[in-house]
């Protein structure tokens, strides 16, 4: 787990809880992802199309947007914030790294998250072509899976906003679980070829390295929700049966929208090329 000491702020990256003497500050969750993602990559210049990529994943923001959260966080840390964020003109924000100190736990991630409950974190599914028009179907299982575990009271799931903040980081598992402090990492891979689409999912124990759980889910494109919904509901159904043999816990998955299969070729490609 990752703590930082900042402009007289603690952040709990685990727990996403910014204190100040003691205190818990509110930043708006926006903010609080902008801040952490920040502070995890001190030292370097961030850039703005970097950030938006972390923070708001698959979503067309503005500047402004971008904007809006530094200020939040300036505004919110006060005083101590003009030496910590730097604006880097036409390129972004870098963070002094000599201001801020970072600790970590000195034992490995625990197996139990708070009130005892196992940990895992589902990181976000890498593409072919990151940031591509594919990057919203692997965002959108991702979401899914993250919530139907969510749902599981014996389960900690780390939040979405924590977990899409080490978009593209899944190389450096065991540093990622330490931050976020969970024993359990899901990642996963979408690659598309036409209409058929191809999931790989692997689920590994951060504490050894090892590969707990492997699969590979190949579907062809028809209701492209149905799909994804399916490919969640097998995920969740694996990781249940791995985790947590013993529970009886369900996930559910509640599908409030109603979908049509495409009426023509027309149709159908029009939903794939969204």
């Amino acid at each position: 787990m990752s703590m930082f000491e900042f402009a007289g702020h603690q952040l709990d990256v685990q727990q996403g809880r910014l204190r100040k003497g003691g205190q818990d500050v509110r930043l708006r969750p926006k903010s609080l992802a902008l801040l952490t993602y920040l502070l995890e990559n001190s030292g370097r210049v961030v850039t703005k199309d970097e950030l938006v990529s972390a923070v708001w994943p698959n979503v067309a923001v503005t500047d402004g947007s971008l904007s809006q959260c530094v200020t939040d966080i300036r505004r919110t840390l006060g005083e101590g914030a003009a030496k910590l964020i730097r604006t880097v003109p036409c390129r972004g924000y870098a963070l002094d790294e000599k201001l801020v100190r970072r600790s970590e736990a000195l034992l490995a991630p625990a197996v139990f998250g708070p009130s005892g409950r196992l940990s895992i974190a589902v990181l976000p599914f890498t593409v072919a072509v990151p940031g591509g028009r594919h990057t919203w179907i692997a965002d959108g299982i991702v979401e899914d899976i993250i919530t139907a575990l969510a749902k599981i009271p014996t389960l900690f799931v780390t939040s979405k906003s924590l977990s899409f903040a080490y978009r593209d980081k899944a190389g450096r598992l065991p540093d990622v679980a330490r931050a976020l402090g969970v024993h359990y990492v899901l990642s996963g891979s979408v690659r598309v070829s036409g209409h058929e689409l191809r999931l790989t999912t692997e689920l590994v124990d951060a504490q050894t390295g090892g590969i707990v759980w492997a699969d590979r889910f190949d579907r062809h494109f028809g209701q492209i929700f149905a799909v994804q919904d399916e490919i969640t509901a097998a995920v969740v159904e694996r990781l249940k049966s791995e985790l947590l043999p013993q529970s009886r816990a369900a996930a559910v998955i509640e599908n409030q929208r109603e979908f049509e299969l495409p009426r023509n070729q027309a149709d159908q490609a029009a939903l794939w090329d969204r």
